[in-house]
């Protein structure tokens, strides 16, 4: 399991520079980690409460906020990383106020818009950072391990906010915390003021989360970036044009098309079911509402385990049957979680199993995928192909979204629907990208011609003390 590279391996010519932006980014994806844990959990169950009309129709606004970030990544390469990561955490504190402070359900869909673009574009930053700061050969380590801190601060977030909502609504009822979570669990039976007291429980949560994606923004301020990180230098670009080897055509290849419809399957069944995984549990399975925090907690610590396996996996069957393998696998989980009431009692326990499993061996592979991607194409064209790839799950996101809120949700049982729906997209998803198993499936392990260049310059600069 663990990593026979040193991070400090000479053979590895990391420069300290690339490190070190490295090193700042998973402390800025922690922090974020920390705000997923309110924006993923706490605050769709606000929205459930406080815009339910918001809610059934999540996933539009989600794609809307994914459209915008595909235009920011558009301009990545002329920006850089850095001012996007400066922007963000302003407009994603913006929409936050806005949200807890209007009861007016067309600014909370916009201010929700723009919160996924203000959180979801870190998601998007370190494969593009990652695929440029870090050497080949440990670059699945690195993603894994950015992504497991962010995992960390996302678990114990989840795991307290819950029963911070709780505790905080005990105290403005003047009621025992088991009082307050007995009720929490039928929250379609409160009215009047015990309702708006138990929605304005919710706001102690994320105004915790601002405090969290403030603090994320002087991180950012650390980073210390150069054009070349962004952009091909004039060897890169000599050299790309010798080859004649890219241009924005290579993003319509068969190969990338084929990748691309992957990822679009995939995320059709993680929109059907993902969004809502607080409110199937809470207000459809009667879980409480603490007992949901602990939940979803325990399926982030089952991602963080996932994630951990990623470098092994990769080793041991390849980037292509691992991806496979995991995603195909978690189907059978996905079946069991829509018969979740037949567990009775024991519902809570059976669930939260599930879960675990599910969400481990779903997110195993995530890190090679994302280390996958970013292989796929030259530097230049990766903003430009993180953009497409936001831009397609845009479209889905809406045609979801239209799905869920005219047809699928209109029944409380299309909750579980979902999972039997989603589970299909997965198979087939799988099935095609065991296409690409002969030519993609060790791709990791070599440098490219364009990274040796990269490194040189690099090392070039440091002896001249730039």
């Amino acid at each position: 399991m663990s990593n026979s590279i040193s991070l400090n391996d000479p053979s590895l010519h990391w420069e300290s520079r690339y490190k070190r932006n490295c090193f700042i980014y998973i402390i800025i994806y922690g922090l974020l980690g920390a705000v997923t844990g309110v924006t993923n959990n706490t605050l769709v169950s606000y929205l459930d409460l406080a815009a339910p009309k918001v809610v059934t129709g999540l996933n539009i606004y989600t794609a809307i906020g994914s459209l915008l970030m595909a235009i920011m990544l558009i301009y990545i390469h002329k920006t850089g990383y850095k001012k996007v990561l400066i922007v963000a955490p302003v407009l994603t504190v913006m929409t936050m106020i806005a949200m807890i402070f209007t009861d007016n359900t067309q600014v909370i869909a916009i201010s929700y818009a723009l919160l996924n673009a203000g959180v979801g574009i870190y998601d998007f930053m370190y494969p593009l950072m990652y695929s440029v700061y870090v050497p080949r050969k440990i670059r699945t380590f690195m993603m894994s391990a950015v992504m497991v801190t962010n995992l960390v601060t996302q678990a114990i977030v989840t795991f307290f906010g819950g029963k911070v909502v709780v505790w905080v609504f005990s105290k403005l009822m003047h009621i025992s915390y088991d009082q307050a979570s007995l009720l929490s669990g039928h929250q379609a039976k409160m009215t009047g003021n015990v309702l708006a007291t138990y929605i304005n429980s919710y706001k102690s949560v994320i105004y915790i989360a601002m405090g969290f994606t403030v603090l994320a923004f002087f991180c950012s301020l650390f980073l210390k970036e150069r054009p070349s990180d962004y952009k091909e230098t004039e060897a890169e670009l000599e050299e790309r044009e010798a080859k004649k080897a890219v241009n924005f055509k290579l993003l319509a290849k068969k190969d990338i098309v084929l990748f691309v419809t992957f990822l679009g399957l995939i995320r059709i069944g993680a929109y059907l079911i993902t969004p809502y995984f607080p409110i199937y549990l809470n207000n459809f399975l009667h879980i409480q509402r603490g007992t949901v925090s602990t939940i979803i907690t325990l399926q982030t610590f089952a991602m963080l385990i996932g994630y951990t396996f990623a470098p092994w996996l990769e080793k041991k069957l390849g980037s292509i049957v691992s991806i496979s393998v995991m995603t195909l696998s978690c189907t059978p989980l996905m079946l069991l979680m829509a018969k979740g009431n037949i567990f009775g009692s024991g519902v809570a326990i059976a669930i939260g199993i599930v879960l675990f499993l599910r969400s481990g061996l779903a997110n195993a592979s995530m890190p090679i995928q994302q280390s996958l991607q970013m292989a796929l194409v030259p530097k230049n064209l990766r903003p430009a192909f993180s953009s497409l790839i936001t831009i397609v799950n845009s479209v889905i996101g809406i045609g979801v979204g239209i799905f869920t809120s005219t047809i699928l949700l209109k029944n409380p049982s299309g909750y579980a629907t979902a999972y039997y729906i989603a589970a299909v997209f997965y198979i087939v998803a799988c099935i095609l990208l065991l296409v690409l198993r002969k030519k993609y499936n060790r791709i990791m392990e070599k440098e490219t011609d364009e990274e040796k260049i990269e490194r040189e310059q690099e090392e070039a600069a440091e002896e001249r003390g730039e």
